[in-house]
C-alpha cells in the first residue's frame, strides 16, 4: 500500500515538531518495511546526472565520494626501503622508539567524522647484525625488527604495538655471508629465518580534517630491507 502519512497540515494549522516527527516516524517504519512492488514505478526514476561522481587524488591515489574514501600504494616492482635501528634508538633494548617506514603513508581529508580501515601488508628481509655496541639485545639472532601501523604520529605507533609485527635476524649470522667470490649470503634468508611477509588491517574512528595513515617500525636491527609493501585506506561517514 502507498504511504500515507497519520498527520496532515491545512492552512492555518499549527505545526508542531510531535506532528512532523510522528510523520517522519511513519515514514521510517514504512520505508523499512511497508514497501510492496506495487509502490515504486517501474521505470527509470534515478539518471546518471542525479548521481555525484567521486573526486580522484592522483598522487595520493585515493578517490573520495559522498560516502567516503577508497584508494592505496604499493611499491610496485620492488620499490625498496628500509629500517634500521640508528632512528630507533640505536638498537638499545630500553628504546621505544618508532621511525617512519618511507612512501607507505596515506593522507586523508574527511569532511566529518568517520571510521576508517588501514589495510597493509609488508615484505622485509632483516640483519645480518651482529654489532657489538653497549644496550643491545646481547643475542644477534634474538634481535628483532618490529613493524606497527600509526595514525598522524610516527611515534604513535608504539600505542598500537599490540598490532606490531616481527621479523628476526639471521639465525646463523657468524655464517651468513661468503668470504669469497661470489659475494653474497650464504643461504636464502628464507631458510636463515630473516625473512617474513605479513599483514594486517586497523580500524579508526577519524575525526573531520586530515589523517595519516602509515606504516612505522622499531627495529634492533642495523639494517631490514622492506623489499615489498602496500597500503590502502577505505573510510565511511558516520
Amino acid at each position: 500500500m502507498s504511504f500515507t502519512p497519520p498527520t496532515t497540515f491545512a492552512d492555518g494549522t499549527i505545526c508542531t515538531s510531535a506532528a512532523l516527527e510522528g510523520n517522519f516516524e511513519a515514514l521510517r517504519v514504512y520505508l523499512h518495511g511497508g514497501i510492496v512492488p506495487g509502490d515504486i514505478e517501474n521505470a527509470k526514476w534515478i539518471d546518471t546526472r542525479h548521481v555525484q561522481p567521486p573526486s580522484f587524488e592522483p598522487f595520493a591515489g585515493v578517490q573520495h565520494g559522498i560516502t567516503g574514501h577508497q584508494g592505496g600504494n604499493n611499491s610496485g616492482l620492488i620499490r625498496l626501503t628500509f629500517c634500521t635501528k640508528y632512528l630507533s634508538g640505536q638498537g638499545r633494548t630500553s628504546s621505544q622508539a618508532f621511525h617512519p617506514i618511507p612512501g607507505t603513508a596515506i593522507t586523508v581529508d574527511t569532511r566529518r567524522a568517520s571510521t576508517a580501515v588501514f589495510h597493509y601488508w609488508w615484505e622485509v628481509e632483516g640483519g645480518p647484525d651482529e654489532s657489538t655496541a653497549g644496550g643491545q639485545e646481547s643475542t644477534d639472532t634474538d634481535r628483532q625488527v618490529w613493524i606497527a601501523p600509526y595514525v598522524n604520529d610516527p611515534a604513535s605507533a608504539y600505542n598500537l604495538r599490540n598490532h606490531a609485527q616481527e621479523v628476526a635476524n639471521v639465525q646463523s649470522v657468524a655464517n651468513m655471508w661468503r668470504t669469497g667470490a661470489p659475494l653474497g649470503p650464504n643461504i636464502p634468508y628464507t631458510i636463515a629465518g630473516a625473512y617474513q611477509s605479513r599483514d594486517g588491517v586497523l580500524v579508526y574512528s577519524a575525526p573531520n580534517g586530515r589523517s595519516t595513515f602509515g606504516l612505522a617500525t622499531h627495529s634492533q636491527l642495523d639494517r631490514a630491507a622492506v623489499v615489498n609493501w602496500g597500503v590502502a585506506i577505505e573510510t565511511f561517514y558516520l
